[in-house]
C-alpha cells in the first residue's frame, strides 16, 4: 500500500498496543482513576461512506463507560457476514478516564443499492442498549461517491482528480456545493489550483471552510486515499440542466530514494471533467408571504414599544438568517389592521458569512408603524419560505405584536371626522341641500354683484372727494382719507377674498378624482391664498408659528386655530410626506369648510 496508508494503519496499531499497556499496567498496580466525565453510550460507525459489491468493509459497534455483556448484531439481508472481533480501550483526558468496549463486524455487499442496519443490542449495567440504525450505499464495480466519480479518462489511475456536487438535483436559488477532489494511491506533497471553470447559470460564493481529512473509498476494487481540495457554494439562477466545466490542478508527487531527495517532488497538472446538474423551478403558486427565501430559514422580530399615541410612530426590527441565495431574498412582508399605515422598511445591517458547514446570510430591516386609531392594535408576522429538503413552502410565525394606542394631540381634529364619514356616507339629495345650505356657495353667487356695485359706487364718489382747487392753492377734500382695505387684516379685499373662496370651490371638484396630491396641493394652496386675503398674511409669514399669532391677534379662538392647523398639517404630510390618502380627501374637505365658517363668525 502507499506511503499515506501505511503511515496511517502504523499509527492505528501503534494506539492499540499502548491503550493495552496501558490498562495492563493500571490492573496490576491497581492505580486509581478519575471516573469518566462522559455518560454511557452504544454507538454505531463504519469505515467509508460508500461501499462495492464484492469488496468487504467494516462495520464497528462501540460501547463508551461501561462494561458490556451479550452483544448481538443486526440482521444484514444482502451481504455476507465475516467475524466479530472483540477490543478494548481506555484513555485519559485531562486527568479523567474513558473505557470503551468494540466490536468489529466483516461485511461482504452481494448487490447494488442503499440498505438500512436494524439495531444491535448490548447488556450494560443491568440494561439493555440499543444502536442507532445507519445507511449504506452500495455501488457497482467501477463507480464511487455522490455523483458516481469515475476514472477520468487518459489519465493515470493512481492519481487523478474529480469534481461533484454535493446532490444530483437542486431548486433555483437553492445553495449546493461544488468540491475538487484528489484520488491518490501515491505519496503527495502539496497542490495548486490553477485554473477554476466559469461558473455559467450560478451565483459562486467560495468556501474557506470544509473538511480537509483525507477518507478513504474503493473504485474499481482499488482503494484510493481522498482529499477534498476546493469547495464552492453554488446558488442556481435558473432551471433546466446546468453544469460546470473543467478545473486544473498541479500536484506534487513525491519520488522515490535518491531522486527524490535531490530534485523534490514531481509536479503533475490533471483535470476534472464536466459535472451537470439538473435545476428544477419552484411550485406553484407561490405563497403571499412568500420573498425568495430557499432553504432553511429563521427569524426575530422585535417592536420598540408597547404603548403609544396617534402622534407617535410604531418601530418593529425583523431580523432574518437563512442559507438561501442572499439576492433572491426581498424584505419580508408584515401585514398591518386597516386603521395603521406601514410604510416601506429600510435595511439596517446585512451581511454573508460562512458557517460551520454553508455559506450563511442576515439581514435586519426597520418597520414604521403609524396607528390611525386609539385602541389596542395586533400585528400577526409571517415569513414564508421554501424547503428544498421537504419540497415545500414553510410558515415562520412569532407571537404577535401587541400595542395600545391613546389619542393625540391632533387625534380629535384628524381621526374623527374620518370616522364620521365613514360611518354613513350621504346620498346625492342630502349632499346637494348642503351644499344649496352652505355659505361657500352663496359667496360665490353674491360677491360678484357686490364687487361690481362697490365698484361703481367708489367711482361715483372720487370725484366728491376732492374740492375746488384754485391755482396756487392746495386741495381741500371733504372728508379724511380711506384707508385701503389691505392694510387692515381684518378688513379682505372683496376681489382678493373672491379669488380665494373660487379656489375652494375648484377645490371640491377635485375630490372625484383619483389624485389625491393635486387634491391636498389645490386645497393647501387655496388655503394659504384665503389666509393672505383674510389677514394680510404675507407668503413669507405663511408658517405655523406666524399664522397663530395673527389668528390669536384677530379674535379666534385656540380650538379654531388648532383645526386649521390640523388641515394645514394634513396637506403638508400629504404634499411632503408621501401619505396622499384618497380616504381622507373628503373628510379633510369637511374640515375646511367647517373651520372657514367658524373662523369667519369669530373674526366678524
Amino acid at each position: 500500500m502507499t506511503a499515506l496508508i501505511s503511515f496511517s494503519d502504523r499509527f492505528q496499531k501503534n494506539v492499540r498496543a499502548c491503550s493495552f499497556w496501558a490498562s495492563a499496567l493500571l490492573f496490576l498496580f491497581k492505580i486509581p482513576v478519575l471516573p469518566a466525565q462522559s455518560n454511557v453510550s452504544f454507538e454505531t460507525s463504519i469505515n467509508t461512506k460508500e461501499v462495492l459489491v464484492g469488496v468487504p468493509f467494516e462495520l464497528t459497534f462501540t460501547l463508551k463507560n461501561a462494561e458490556g455483556s451479550r452483544f448481538t448484531p443486526p440482521g444484514f439481508p444482502g451481504f455476507n457476514k465475516g467475524g466479530i472481533s472483540e477490543t478494548r480501550g481506555m484513555s485519559f483526558v485531562n486527568g479523567r478516564s474513558s473505557t470503551s468496549q468494540t466490536w468489529i463486524l466483516e461485511l461482504t455487499p452481494n448487490k447494488p443499492g442503499v440498505f438500512t442496519t436494524g439495531s444491535a443490542t448490548v447488556v450494560a449495567g443491568g440494561k439493555t442498549l440499543s444502536s442507532k440504525a445507519i445507511t449504506i450505499n452500495v455501488l457497482s464495480s467501477g463507480t464511487s461517491g455522490k455523483g458516481n466519480v469515475p476514472i477520468p479518462p487518459g489519465s493515470d489511475d493512481r492519481v487523478f482528480v474529480a469534481s461533484d456536487f454535493d446532490q444530483k438535483e437542486a431548486f433555483v436559488g437553492q445553495q449546493v456545493t461544488w468540491r475538487i477532489r484528489l484520488y491518490t494511491q501515491l505519496s503527495v506533497d502539496g497542490y495548486d489550483i490553477i485554473a477554476l471553470p466559469e461558473f455559467d447559470g450560478f451565483f459562486p460564493k467560495e468556501k474557506i471552510r470544509y473538511d480537509k481529512r483525507v477518507e478513504y473509498l474503493t473504485l474499481g476494487k482499488k482503494k484510493y486515499a481522498v482529499r477534498t481540495l476546493h469547495e464552492q457554494a453554488l446558488f442556481p439562477q435558473e432551471a433546466g440542466e446546468l453544469s460546470v466545466g473543467v478545473a486544473r490542478v498541479s500536484v506534487g508527487i513525491e519520488q522515490p530514494g535518491a531522486q527524490g531527495f535531490l530534485f523534490g517532488p514531481k509536479p503533475v497538472n490533471l483535470q476534472t471533467q464536466p459535472v451537470g446538474l439538473t435545476v428544477k423551478a419552484l411550485p406553484q403558486p407561490l405563497p403571499t408571504e412568500f420573498t425568495g427565501a430557499i432553504g432553511l430559514y429563521e427569524w426575530d422580530v422585535k417592536a420598540d414599544t408597547t404603548a403609544l399615541t396617534t402622534d407617535d410612530a410604531l418601530t418593529i426590527v425583523v431580523e432574518v438568517k437563512g442559507n438561501g441565495d442572499a439576492r433572491r431574498f426581498a424584505a419580508p412582508k408584515i401585514s398591518v389592521p386597516p386603521n395603521c399605515e406601514i410604510f416601506e422598511p429600510r435595511i439596517l445591517e446585512e451581511e454573508e458569512y460562512e458557517g460551520e458547514l454553508e455559506i450563511l446570510h442576515r439581514k435586519r430591516f426597520e418597520y414604521v408603524v403609524l396607528p390611525k386609531d386609539t385602541g389596542i392594535q395586533e400585528i400577526k408576522p409571517v415569513l414564508s419560505y421554501f424547503n428544498a429538503d421537504s419540497n415545500r413552502y414553510c410558515q415562520l410565525r412569532t407571537a404577535s405584536i401587541q400595542f395600545k394606542v391613546t389619542a393625540g394631540k391632533n387625534y380629535a381634529l384628524s381621526n374623527k371626522l374620518p370616522e364620521q364619514a365613514n360611518t354613513q356616507k350621504p346620498g346625492l339629495l342630502e349632499r346637494l341641500s348642503k351644499w344649496l345650505r352652505s355659505p361657500i356657495l352663496w359667496s360665490i353667487v353674491v360677491l360678484p354683484f357686490l364687487a361690481i356695485g362697490i365698484f361703481v359706487l367708489l367711482k361715483k364718489r372720487k370725484p366728491s372727494s376732492v374740492a375746488y382747487q384754485e391755482p396756487g392753492h392746495q386741495a381741500v377734500t371733504n372728508k379724511p382719507a380711506d384707508r385701503s382695505p389691505i392694510s387692515s387684516p381684518n378688513k379682505p379685499l372683496g376681489t382678493t377674498l373672491l379669488s380665494a373662496q373660487l379656489s375652494f370651490a375648484n377645490v371640491g371638484l377635485l375630490l372625484k378624482t383619483d389624485e389625491p396630491r393635486q387634491f391636498y396641493d389645490a386645497l393647501f394652496k387655496a388655503l394659504h391664498g384665503w389666509l393672505s386675503a383674510t389677514f394680510g398674511i404675507q407668503p413669507a409669514q405663511m408658517n405655523e408659528a406666524d399664522v397663530r399669532i395673527v389668528l390669536l391677534q384677530s379674535g379666534a379662538s385656540p380650538i379654531r386655530i388648532q383645526a386649521l392647523l390640523s388641515v394645514w398639517h394634513t396637506c403638508e404630510q400629504a404634499i411632503y410626506g408621501g401619505q396622499a390618502q384618497v380616504t381622507l380627501m373628503e373628510p379633510t374637505w369637511q374640515m375646511a369648510g367647517q373651520v372657514i365658517e367658524a373662523l369667519d363668525r369669530e373674526i366678524h
